[in-house]
């Protein structure tokens, strides 16, 4: 292994650890809040995509190339591929999902809010399902041509000119334009429904709720999560972009030279990097969370805040006054400890 063996594999090998690890802080936050914010449910499968893609095109690759060894046997390179197709189907399905959901939060906000969690559930379910199946499916063709992990590669590797002759290529273009496609229209209805009834229910709901002010509190839980929900709109529609264009780059460069074939690894694992930094940009409650959870996790000892409890100027002064207190209270009982001349200690303690 020489120096560039070794900068290639540490940089992918860190940018997948802390890509992993920045997603989980988010995923946490967005946890905590799923009883509220049912948007978050479909966010936190789509997250579930994204950390095991930066493990595969991040860490795994990582791993291969500062060791030079792809690490599993060459017999199951079939059987990885299932998985490693699995995994990237189901993160391109859920983009269609996440694009639902963004237009059910602004065009059916009262059904949408109330989204049992079991329904939620099933219908995270079907990415991930439609993944494996079509991986599965895929891999039954004689003609389909998987790839492998190269150290000498710096990325993913295989008999290209079979690759292309065998219709791999077109097969892999096709189902990614298509599934890239879709999500658009379903963006596109989403903000002509947010930008042509938002002012319209607004001043209705005022309107409604002006009569009725036992009702304010419900009125603004509502529009708080209605502004949550559009919120979160804008950084999918960008994370879709990014992967429109990572996927022309990655459609060009995937078979010119080992850095070009870094390049995708690297471009890959940056696809899933990006959501959650949008994440923490457009999404204040997200923001919030995810530095709460940060405070209550590397928080100061308890003995070190007790330190600066005591140490503060207000607290020491409450501590001078019960400690006076104490030692108060102390002598008064000690002058009434029984004794063979009780009378003359207790006039003398007055």
């Amino acid at each position: 292994m020489d120096a560039s063996d070794a900068a290639a594999g540490i940089f992918l090998l860190l940018f997948g650890i802390v890509g992993c690890a920045l997603y989980g802080l988010i995923v946490c936050s967005m946890w905590r809040m799923v009883n509220e914010i049912v948007g978050f449910r479909f966010l936190i499968s789509q997250a579930l995509t994204d950390i095991l893609l930066m493990i595969q095109f991040g860490i795994w690759p990582g791993i291969v190339i500062l060791t030079q060894n792809e690490i599993i046997n060459e017999s199951w390179r079939w059987n990885i591929h299932i998985y490693l197709d699995f995994t990237w189907w189901a993160m391109v399905y859920h983009y269609t999902v996440i694009a639902w959901s963004r237009l059910a939060a602004v065009e059916w906000p009262n059904w949408f809010r109330t989204l049992p969690h079991g329904t939620s559930t099933m219908i995270c379910a079907i990415p991930w399902f439609a993944g494996l199946l079509q991986s599965l499916v895929e891999h039954q063709f004689e003609w389909f041509t998987p790839l492998y992990y190269s150290p000498t590669r710096y990325g993913m590797h295989s008999n290209w000119e079979k690759y292309e002759l065998s219709g791999t290529n077109t097969y892999y273009m096709i189902c990614n334009v298509i599934l890239m496609v879709v999500p658009f229209p379903l963006y596109v209805l989403a903000l002509g429904v947010l930008f042509q009834r938002q002012t319209s229910r607004n001043s209705q709901l005022r309107s409604k709720y002006s009569h009725a002010p036992i009702s304010t509190s419900s009125y603004a839980a509502q529009q708080r999560q209605l502004s949550i929900e559009t919120r979160l709109l804008v950084p999918c529609i960008i994370n879709t972009i990014l992967f429109v264009v990572g996927q022309v780059f990655i459609s060009q460069c995937s078979k010119h030279g080992k850095w070009m074939n870094w390049a995708v690894m690297v471009v890959f694992a940056t696809n899933s990097f990006v959501n959650p930094l949008l994440y923490l940009f457009f999404s204040s409650v997200i923001r919030k969370g995810v530095l709460s959870n940060c405070r209550k996790n590397f928080s100061l000892s308890a003995i070190y805040n007790d330190y600066e409890m005591r140490s503060s100027p207000k607290t020491s002064s409450i501590v001078m006054r019960l400690n006076h207190r104490d030692s108060t209270i102390t002598s008064n009982l000690n002058c009434r400890v029984h004794s063979p001349n009780d009378q003359i200690i207790h006039s003398q303690c007055n």
